[in-house]
This record gives C-alpha cells, sequence and structure tokens, in this order.
C-alpha cells in the first residue's frame, strides 16, 4: 500500500496538476476539467476567503496523485460541500480516494464538524462514484430529477462529521 503525504497549502504547480488528475479520470468534460483547475486559481489569488478549501495527496517524490477540495456553504451552520474529489487514473482502487475523504473528515472535525455534502450525477456512468461515497459512510439523502438533462438527475449525498 503506498504511502501518501496530504497538505492543504495550494501551490503554483496545483494548477496544472488538478488538470491532469481530473482529466486523467475520464469522467468529466473540458468544461468541468476548467472548473476544477478555476477552484484552484481562485484559492491562489483569495486564499480561505474563496470559500473552497484544497487537500493533496502526494506520493514519496511529492507528485501530487490526488486532491480533495471542499468548503462551507454559505449561510448554514456547519454545512460543507464536497466540491471534488479525484484521484489520478493509475492509483484507483489503492484507497487514495477514502484517504482523501478522511482527510477532509479530520478537518471539519479540528475545527467542530458538521454536514458533508458531495453531489453526483445519476447516470450509469457514475455508478462506481454513488458507490464508492456509500462505501465511505455518505448516504443518498436528496435527488433531484432531470437536473444535467432529461434523464439525468443530481444526487445529494450526505455524512455526518463530528
Amino acid at each position: 500500500m503506498p504511502e501518501w503525504a496530504f497538505r492543504d497549502l495550494v501551490q503554483e504547480r496545483d494548477l496544472h496538476d488538478v488538470r491532469d488528475i481530473v482529466a486523467s479520470t475520464g469522467f468529466f468534460s473540458v468544461e468541468e476539467i476548467d472548473v476544477a483547475q478555476e477552484l484552484v486559481a481562485e484559492h491562489r489569488q483569495h486564499g480561505p476567503a474563496s470559500g473552497y478549501l484544497f487537500v493533496f495527496a502526494e506520493d514519496s517524490s511529492g507528485r501530487v496523485m490526488g486532491y480533495a477540495c471542499y468548503g462551507p456553504v454559505p449561510c448554514t451552520a456547519r454545512t460543507y460541500d464536497l466540491y471534488w474529489i479525484a484521484v489520478r487514473a493509475e492509483t484507483r482502487g489503492l484507497g487514495l480516494g477514502r484517504a482523501l475523504v478522511v482527510e477532509v473528515e479530520n478537518r471539519l472535525r479540528a475545527t467542530g464538524g458538521g454536514k458533508l455534502i458531495a453531489e453526483t450525477s445519476s447516470r450509469e456512468q457514475y455508478a462506481p462514484t454513488q458507490g464508492f461515497y456509500r462505501s465511505c459512510g455518505f448516504f443518498e439523502e436528496a435527488r433531484i430529477r432531470d437536473y444535467y438533462a432529461p434523464g439525468e438527475d443530481i444526487l445529494y449525498f450526505t455524512k455526518q462529521i463530528g
């Protein structure tokens, strides 16, 4: 099992790494990949005030192998969105995604905990993502039908932290 080092500090190189990681999954459109990179840029410009917080996982050589982006939901008492969680395609199945969720949970616990919300599509392509959230202790709390497109719902998975 590989060892990962986790860091919160967002670095300039993360702009490139996040783009590569998200693209490597094969799940996201060019527009979605652009958004993932834009959140890194937003944090670089405004820091935590951007509302986007990050955890990066590096291998022993310092290469970023995965990351999570999360942040507080405005006007709520301790509710957080898990905006992105992605690992390089070559690390799938090694437990890095789960380790990133645990790192996010640890950070939320350290600040008093709360509810963590992850959303995904109902498309069959995202069945592994849905299973991943369930295996990490999330449950499907809500569904909005025909959200992304006719026949493609948005699923909200939640987990109470702390």
